[in-house]
């Protein structure tokens, strides 16, 4: 079987970040970056033809330049959590939230959905034939830019040692590098097919470690401690429990010290804080919360014969698909010792078969 494959090449360098905004950023808002495109390359192997647009009537061609995309300008994490809404109702765009509100009174959560911060624009593809169109595993990644990265760590590193914070002193060159690199774990890919007879939807992280759960404790006023409000019914202090999730919160008592950071070997962020003395603390045991977790794929999953995610693009009929590149703000590398890093991306498209 010929196959024919669309590839979209994306190359991204970074907005350098000043030491306080670094220091003072808030841990859920992870990395500062400006996307661009560079080209987007068509191979094919036979007669038929394949092409893209950003517009569904005409423009199609073999190359797109990055003029031809939105710009991002900065990446501010967000989540996919609570997509269930959106999906239901299949909507023609996808909506990612801000995960990280509440009511200032009372511990009542409250969802926004997310403007800025990430990638999401509408392509249209269009092909000479009926065929059904996949992702291209063996093309379809987010990795470091090494290069970069490295130059920038050792900015970092001469900014640090004129500092007075005495951690950040003890970091070498390369244990800044690798915070930087981590950046490209908590980024994703996500398409929607909007077409409704055909109305698909994936998230692929391409650097998947483990199930990534859209809800738990947060510290996101950075004062390494997490969140907790005071219950107006009993003016007492209780742990603020964030994100997606089903079932009872149930608390214990208050600790009379404050407790060491969940992960002693791993740096402050919002994900790894210490539990307040005189704030009662959530119980996860106790609790009869359940969260929602991430649906996501690695590219390994497209090596499957029967694929899990496929959709078609019949003759002459442009397909609307909305691509988007997002940092998932529950992602646990999604901290702020990853400001500033740069990464490089590629996603890929490959037909399958004929419809």
């Amino acid at each position: 079987m010929n196959k024919r494959k669309l590839i979209l090449s994306f190359y991204v360098s970074a907005i350098a970040l000043s030491v306080a905004t670094l220091s003072m950023s808030l841990a859920w808002y992870a990395a500062s970056t400006r996307l661009r495109i560079e080209s987007v390359l068509i191979t094919i192997d036979c007669n038929r033809q394949l092409a893209i647009s950003t517009n569904p009537d005409s423009g199609y061609k073999a190359h797109l330049s990055k003029d031809d995309l939105d710009e991002v300008g900065v990446f501010i994490p967000v989540t996919s959590a609570h997509r269930g809404d959106w999906l239901e109702q299949k909507s023609d765009n996808v909506i990612f939230y801000d995960d990280t509100n509440f009511s200032p009174l009372e511990d009542t959560p409250i969802t926004i959905e997310a403007e800025r911060g990430f990638l999401s624009q509408k392509l249209y593809l269009k092909a000479d034939d009926d065929v059904y169109v996949s992702i291209n595993p063996e093309a379809t990644y987010i990795h470091p830019n090494p290069d970069y990265n490295k130059i920038y760590a050792e900015k970092l590193y001469e900014t640090y040692q004129s500092g007075v914070d005495e951690s950040l002193k003890q970091l070498t060159k390369e244990d800044i590098e690798n915070r930087l690199n981590r950046l490209v774990n908590a980024m994703r890919y996500s398409i929607l097919v909007t077409d409704t007879e055909d109305y698909n939807f994936c998230i692929i992280d391409p650097n998947k470690e483990g199930v990534t759960s859209f809800g738990g404790l947060l510290d996101n006023d950075v004062d390494q401690y997490f969140d907790y409000f005071k219950k107006t019914s009993d003016n007492l202090l209780y742990e603020r429990v964030y994100g997606d999730y089903e079932g009872e919160v149930v608390y214990e008592d208050a600790l009379p010290e404050d407790s060491s950071f969940v992960d002693e070997d791993e740096d402050p962020s919002a994900f790894n804080a210490r539990h307040k003395a005189g704030v009662k603390r959530y119980s996860r045991e106790a609790s009869s919360v359940v969260y929602k977790t991430e649906e996501s794929l690695t590219t390994e999953d497209f090596n499957q014969l029967d694929k899990p995610f496929i959709f078609p693009v019949y003759r002459d009929k442009p397909q609307e698909i909305v691509l988007s590149i997002y940092i998932e703000g529950w992602d646990l590398d999604s901290i702020n010792y990853t400001m500033g890093a740069n990464f490089i991306s590629n996603l890929a498209f490959k037909i399958e078969r004929e419809a």
